[in-house]
């Protein structure tokens, strides 16, 4: 069989989706954040306020209240649950897949034969286990971010605009990928600038324009209010700090996370400024995800997903090519599996909670600073 080891790594693929549909149908009131979504849907098509008040309950924007609609509108609602994490689970798998084609092409492997994809798989799926239970954006948001940094890369300035505008509907904190592309790939503006306009349009899709402006107003309100929120693990770079009862204050705090993030503008910048568009799509990949992660604060354990991705990219190319740097293969192999600590029974999740998570990538995190050779420009399919 020339392609078993993709027929393998489908079949695991369908394994996790089928479980988690299983669970789902044997215990329907197991539904994640998903109730969050529903309610948001439904109280936008009756003209009901959607943002309730304090730092938790909905966190999106209208235009993903519209576009939940579909998912929400499909009877019973379990089979929505499921529908609605196919989705996710079935981007999350596309993308997984890309990024092996593009580890293949270097290596002058056929995709049918390599075992690449397989690899891939059982490194990045294990972080994306919590988020696939809880139906959360973030796996939907981390295979959004994997092929939007592919399109810059290939220089597919509308497709990437698109993807960038889909991963700010997903979830608002993906605003920090967008200013990067923004502000640094110019050819993309653009569409990037006509592509949030059109999601800003989407959010006024309401027979009431007066209830849609609210609404809107009501999410800026609601962004604020959310940045420092109350009763939640932050797994965090000062998640870590909290855990072992070293207080930060909140200057410290907010200064932290704003010197990342202009240190991310400054590394895709300059790639960009060298003439390497795609070493500053993968500055922009690395950035966001670090960013999204050890630097949000409103990071879970179950954001992780969307760096596992990137992990796992790295990790197969130092392992797969006989030139690769095995250790730091290894480093980031142990790192994926480090990232489904949270789904490692009570016991474990208890002694990792926020703090396991953070430092894992900080550690590794030197490892993924550098194009790996599979991302030169000379390797791009059009």
């Amino acid at each position: 069989m020339r392609n078993r080891w993709n027929i393998l790594a489908f079949t695991v693929l369908g394994l996790v989706f089928v479980g988690m549909s299983v669970y789902l149908i044997v215990h329907p009131d197991r539904t994640g954040v998903v109730p969050n979504y529903r309610n948001a849907s439904t109280h936008w098509w009756a003209s009901q306020n959607i943002y309730v008040s304090g730092t938790h309950g909905f966190l999106y924007a209208p235009s993903f209240a519209v576009l939940f609609t579909p998912f929400n509108l499909i009877q019973p609602a379990v089979l929505g649950e499921i529908i609605w994490r196919l989705f996710g689970f079935g981007l999350f798998g596309w993308a997984l897949w890309k990024l092996a084609r593009v580890l293949n092409t270097q290596h002058g492997r056929l995709g049918i034969t390599a075992p690449t994809f397989m690899y891939i798989v059982l490194l990045a799926v294990p972080a994306s286990l919590a988020s696939l239970n809880n139906g959360q954006t973030n796996l939907s948001l981390s295979a959004v971010l994997v092929l939007s940094a592919l399109a810059l890369r290939g220089e597919k300035w509308t497709v990437a605009a698109l993807l960038l505008t889909a991963a700010l509907i997903l979830k608002p904190i993906a605003l920090a990928p967008c200013l990067l592309a923004f502000a640094v790939f110019s050819p993309v503006r653009g569409y990037l600038l006509g592509g949030m306009i059109g999601a800003v349009a989407l959010g006024f899709l309401h027979p009431n324009l007066t209830y849609s402006w609210h609404q809107t107003v009501g999410f800026g309100h609601k962004l604020f209010d959310s940045y420092t929120p109350e009763n939640l693990r932050v797994s965090d770079l000062f998640g870590i700090f909290q855990k072992a009862n070293v207080p930060t204050p909140f200057r410290v705090d907010t200064i932290t996370r704003g010197l990342a993030s202009l240190a991310a503008l400054w590394f895709c910048w300059w790639k960009y400024r060298r003439g390497h568009i795609p070493k500053a799509s993968w500055a922009l990949w690395v950035g966001s995800c670090i960013i999204l992660t050890v630097f949000n604060p409103r990071a879970e354990t179950n954001s992780y997903v969307l760096i596992s991705p990137l992990l796992a990219y790295v990790a197969c190319g130092h392992l797969l090519d006989p030139q690769g740097n095995k250790i730091a293969g290894w480093m980031l192999g142990l790192a994926c599996i480090g990232l489904m600590c949270d789904g490692m029974g009570k016991t474990i999740y208890l002694a990792t909670d926020v703090w396991l998570k953070p430092l894992i990538v900080l550690v590794v995190s030197p490892l993924l600073f550098r194009a790996p050779d599979s991302w030169r420009p000379e390797k791009i399919e059009r």
